[in-house]
């Protein structure tokens, strides 16, 4: 392709031409650093603003363009004519050299063109800022599944010269393209950030769809307007470009911002029932019998790990895909690993001799949603029988069923809990429960979105309970790296069974389908596993699959860091095992911190005349806290596996916490 590029500069209207091989956008904006920014606007941070009419080519001498950019004076909105690109072209102004705020205002004409295919991926005609990076921030009609490009507009930043796509990094304004001359604002406030109007009314007037701090641009340093390139392209045409320069900001984007902090009701729940140093011996064929017995179990794995995941401390599966089978329990058997599994027909005929089975499962996360075309058999008389509610509310007695389908209902799992155990009472019912548990309002319940009364009723059908929430790969930022749901969901599963069962919870331990930036730390997944137990969890179950980009059900084997971090975690747990199944001693421990962000929660234990207290901060700041003891006076507080120590005075003494540190302290007198 034969690409004219203006520049001006030191030779003002110089035209050089050159030959590029274009592919799309990023080609068009990374060339416009090859050819150089010496183009320069002589526009400064004066009073007024400057203002670009399109009248005439003179106009074009003030920008680097590439490809096809002229005055076109057939399409004008005011005056003689138009800046008008056409398809896969591109016309920069640059303002300064370092990024600043401002103010630039612009009309865009819409035509309305769109490719045939507006769910495949690509960009119309877009106008917007750079930044001193090759940072864009643009708005235009962007096209990919999960958009309508064709109709609205969209807000993409990229950065082409690292191979970024206007699709990939996007926020949708749902604002409609409608034909003819539309006013266009950026207001880079420098105390406020960015904001942008659209015929002069704010883009976040009604709805709050475009967030600055998301966009991760600080400042600006150019204008920069590009055609379509999708399809044949879609022309655009600009008119009376309007810059009012201001200062360098005094604020910069956050993106993610942090967390919410723990809520203030979520606390150390004392115990609700009689304590049960060994809950699980009441089972002849159950997991363990004795107080040195802590579950620590691994989620659906190969057989053929099992001895791999008992050297990291692992003394438990839970799940057998597609069984269990002859092979996979003799494997297990082979490894000494125990296995809870599905109560199926060959299981059901060698209940006396496959001792490696101490549980049977229930179907995994029966509170969320499940397909109407699969699980409901499309039969919506089998949603009339379990969510009659639905059934009625639905009108589904003279409609078709439109949705993706409800949840299980809890009566049905009770009803199958019922059922194994009839087939066999020897071993205990394992119910896993999804993020409904910890997550108010999490849409994959579908139907029964927020209706934590269903949660009392499932749990009648297991006889241990466990949930799962990964905090660290969720995108939501209702709960990115808020690990304190972990302990909310092991609290709020206490109350709903009073504490008469058992509550474990799933772990994550690397990225499982977020970008790897999510992927959590060591650190991270130590505070999970801990606030979980001092919150009342009685085992850890470990989430170590990857689906993307690559499925790898054993992730966590490939991962020698994180490995060697649970290894460390699941020895710890092990060795204190007989300490966390003591009773929890309440009454004789109060904490406060220094960091009211940042609480940091603890329980006390007494086990062989020594008393230990294991705390952890709940949030992501550093704080200081401050531990008062009944019935002591100076003694010193071993910090286990740390190598130090913690004098206490008058059964007082403090210590400093990382944001989500652990301490586990063992006190002599």
């Amino acid at each position: 392709m034969q690409l004219k590029v203006r520049a001006c500069g030191v030779h003002h209207g110089t035209i050089i031409r050159r030959r590029y091989a274009m592919k799309g956008i990023a080609t068009l904006v990374t060339a416009v650093f090859i050819v150089g920014v010496a183009a320069q606007l002589a526009v400064g941070a004066s009073a007024g603003p400057k203002v670009i009419t399109f009248n005439n080519k003179a106009a074009l001498d003030r920008f680097v363009i590439i490809g096809d950019v002229t005055i076109d004076t057939t399409r004008k909105r005011e005056g003689a004519g138009s800046l008008k690109l056409a398809p896969k072209s591109k016309a920069v102004l640059k303002l300064r050299d370092t990024n600043g705020t401002g103010k630039v205002e612009f009309w865009v004409y819409e035509d309305g063109a769109a490719p045939a295919k507006p769910k495949a991926y690509g960009a119309g005609a877009m106008w917007g800022l750079m930044q001193a990076d090759g940072r864009v921030l643009a708005v235009g009609p962007v096209y990919a599944p999960y958009l309508s490009g064709d109709k609205t507009y969209a807000v993409p930043t990229f950065n082409p010269g690292n191979n970024e796509r206007p699709w990939q990094e996007v926020q949708y304004l749902g604002i409609r393209r409608k034909g003819g001359w539309h006013k266009w604002t950026f207001d880079f406030d420098p105390e406020k950030g960015l904001s942008i109007l659209f015929d002069g009314k704010n883009v976040n007037a009604r709805y709050k769809r475009f967030i600055w701090n998301k966009s991760k641009l600080n400042g600006f340093t150019s204008v920069v307007f590009f055609g379509g390139t999708t399809g044949v392209g879609q022309v655009l045409w600009v008119d009376d470009l309007s810059v009012r320069l201001g200062p360098a900001s005094k604020v910069a984007t956050h993106w993610p911002p942090p967390p919410p902090t723990p809520p203030a009701g979520l606390t150390v729940l004392a115990p609700l029932a009689k304590w049960n140093p060994t809950p699980y011996a009441r089972w002849k064929n159950g997991p363990g019998k004795d107080e040195s017995y802590f579950p620590i179990a691994v989620w659906l794995q190969d057989p053929k790990f099992a001895s791999r995941y008992k050297d990291a401390g692992i003394n438990l599966y839970i799940g057998l895909w597609k069984g269990p089978t002859a092979k996979q329990l003799a494997e297990l058997e082979a490894a000494g690993m125990p296995v809870i599994c599905h109560q199926n027909e060959y299981a059901l005929k060698h209940l006396g001799d496959e001792k490696i089975i101490v549980g049977w499962m229930q179907g995994d996360e029966p509170d969320n949603a499940h397909r109407f075309k699969t699980y409901w058999k499309s039969d919506k008389e089998k949603i009339k029988e379990a969510w009659p509610e639905i059934y009625r509310k639905r009108g589904l007695a003279t409609k078709a069923y439109r949705g993706y389908g409800p949840p299980v209902p809890p009566k049905w799992i009770v009803r199958d809990y019922k059922q194994m155990r009839k087939n066999d009472p020897t071993r205990p019912v394992f119910l896993g429960l999804g993020q409904g548990v910890a997550w108010n309002t999490y849409i994959g319940r579908g139907e029964r979105r927020g209706h934590l009364e269903d949660y009392p009723e499932y749990i009648k059908g297991a006889d241990i309970i466990a949930f799962d929430i990964y905090p660290v790969n969720e995108t939501t930022l209702a709960l990115k790296d808020a690990l304190w749901y972990v302990p909310r969901g092991v609290v709020r599963l206490r109350k709903w069974c009073g504490d008469k069962k058992p509550v474990w919870v799933h772990i994550e331990t690397g990225s499982i389908s977020a970008a790897p930036r999510s992927k959590p730390t060591p650190h991270q997944v130590k505070a999970e596993v801990w606030m979980a137990i001092i919150h009342g969890a009685r085992g850890i179950d470990y989430f170590v699959h990857q689906f993307k980009p690559k499925f790898n059900e054993h992730a966590l084997l490939n991962n020698p860091k994180m490995l060697a971090a649970i290894t460390a975690i699941n020895k710890r747990i092990k060795q204190l095992a007989p300490v966390l199944n003591s009773p929890t001693i309440t009454g004789e421990l109060t904490v406060t911190s220094t960091n009211p962000k940042t609480p940091v929660h603890a329980i006390m234990k007494k086990r062989g005349g020594a008393t230990y207290v294991f705390a952890v901060a709940m949030y992501q700041e550093d704080t200081k806290a401050t531990f008062k003891l009944a019935g002591i006076g100076t003694a010193t507080a071993e910090v286990i596996g740390e190598g130090r120590t913690v004098s206490i005075k008058k059964g007082s003494f403090t210590d400093a916490f990382k944001g989500n540190a652990v301490h586990l302290y063992r006190i002599t007198e």
